[in-house]
């Protein structure tokens, strides 16, 4: 029999804020545990929270830029659960009147997966299980989140990954989070169901925590769209559980038994009025140009393959840098080639983020043309860029202190050359035999000799010539 799976995804972000959403306490990650706290964010009888503008800015910003409606009134409820590490035994969220509506996210290949709310709330603290005990921190208490929630249209495990990182670079795109998952700020949950073809009510589902990477949520729902269908096929019954994804184990083990909505025992929150979010805020939200429109418009203008634009376009740090390169030097193809080579291979050799580099787009593209030109070969083009990468030291300046510049003159070569020649008479005995890939041996031994600098192309050259001349004489 064959099956359809229905996955919804449910996307915690950690907007980017100097403070927590209804306090002034800070949100820098890695402090010591409990001090980032106050009496708001540890839930002590008699505080009021208050709503921090700048978070509602965010969530309006993510919001547009996934193409939804924002609710022009909003309010907060009280999600009642026993959270161990929410003082308060409940939180703060959004329910009936979320921030955000029906959107949607179009993926690679073309499909639009909709989204049908992004709401704000704060997050819990943290728990920390030792053997005879449990600690916690409630550094993350009153962190702000927009939960973002889609409809069950994901039908594999590889679109779900799909429309994760379609999500990640919009949000960054959007300046709204840096969506670093080893840090917690972007965390998710999913929802899945199997039926059999021909059936219109969903199946029963269940729902996967505990994923760290996007490649945990494809190697999770992978295992557990084909345990639904082995369970099935074997006359089971799927129960609705809360399920964690043990990664060590690759499988999935019960959390517990899901609870539906009526549960939580939603009702406005009584410390928080309602709130109206005007035209002026919504107008003041200016979305740039998002990754999927960018990258077909690079494709478009710019002749770039579409592998290519898409690695460009991942990063908006790494969009803007290439298209400033080319006020510099209009060769996309020659820009392109050493973003994705030279560029990022130094931002990993040195384990810094691209974020770190310092180089200017300027410098950089002077750098790129001169190697073009063939005023520096493609060995001191890299030792020179490694100089500037993380400095942006003028790059003629690195060329003239390290002796860098091409010697691309046949005067200046040839006493090399008869050199290489005269030091390996195998090499030129096979040359004369036929075999072409002895002169690259010698061009490089000629290379050897004046320390990287000479111009391969003319050293090859000059290295048929004086071998010719030699046997005419």
């Amino acid at each position: 029999m064959n099956y359809i799976t229905s996955i919804g995804l449910e996307v915690h972000i950690q907007l980017q804020t100097k403070s927590k959403i209804f306090c002034s306490c800070p949100t820098t990650f890695g402090e010591k545990p409990n001090t980032n706290i106050c009496p708001v964010c540890c839930g002590y009888p008699g505080v009021l929270p208050v709503l921090n503008k700048k978070v509602l800015e965010l969530g309006v910003r993510v919001g547009l830029g996934l193409e939804c409606r924002i609710n022009r009134k909003i309010y907060f409820e009280r999600k009642n659960y026993f959270y161990p590490d929410l003082p308060k035994n409940y939180q703060i969220s959004q329910y009936l009147m979320p921030l955000a509506e029906e959107g949607y996210i179009t993926i690679p290949g073309g499909k639009k997966i909709r989204i049908k709310r992004a709401h704000l709330e704060e997050d819990a603290g943290k728990l920390i299980h030792r053997d005879d005990c449990s600690l916690v921190d409630f550094n993350r208490a009153g962190i702000p989140l927009l939960e973002i929630v889609t409809y069950p249209d994901i039908e594999s495990a590889k679109e779900a990954y799909e429309y994760l990182k379609t999500l990640k670079q919009i949000v960054q795109y959007l300046d709204a989070s840096s969506c670093d998952m080893e840090k917690g700020y972007l965390r998710c949950d999913a929802n899945i169901s199997v039926r059999p073809q021909g059936q219109k009510e969903l199946g029963v589902k269940t729902e996967l925590k505990n994923m760290n990477s996007f490649k945990g949520v494809r190697d999770a729902l992978t295992y557990e769209i084909k345990r639904h269908i082995e369970t099935l096929e074997n006359g089971g019954k799927i129960t609705q559980q809360t399920l964690l994804w043990d990664e060590k184990q690759g499988k999935t083990v019960v959390m517990r038994t899901k609870e539906e909505a009526h549960d939580y025992r939603y009702f406005p929150e009584p410390d928080l009025v309602s709130f109206v979010v005007s035209e002026e805020l919504i107008q003041n939200e200016k979305i740039p140009e998002l990754p999927l429109a960018r990258k077909e418009r690079l494709i478009a203008d710019s002749g770039l393959s579409e592998k290519d634009a898409e690695v460009i376009c991942s990063l908006r740090w790494i969009a803007d840098f290439f298209e400033d390169c080319l006020k510099f030097y209009n060769e996309p193809k020659k820009i392109a080639n050493w973003i994705l080579g030279p560029l990022l291979e130094e931002a990993n050799t040195a384990k810094n983020y691209v974020f770190d580099l310092k180089v200017k787009p300027d410098n950089f593209a002077k750098l790129i043309r001169y190697f073009s030109e063939g005023k520096i070969n493609n060995i001191a083009a890299k030792k020179a860029f490694s100089k500037i990468a993380f400095t942006n030291e003028e790059v003629d300046k690195i060329i003239k202190q390290e002796n860098l510049a091409q010697v691309s003159n046949e005067e200046d070569l040839v006493s090399f050359v008869r050199q290489a020649i005269e030091n390996n008479p195998k090499a030129v005995k096979d040359y004369l035999a036929g075999k072409e890939q002895a002169v690259m041996f010698l061009v490089g031994q000629v290379m050897r000799l004046t320390k990287g600098r000479s111009n391969p192309k003319v050293v090859k050259e000059i290295i048929t010539k004086e071998i010719d001349k030699g046997q005419s004489s």
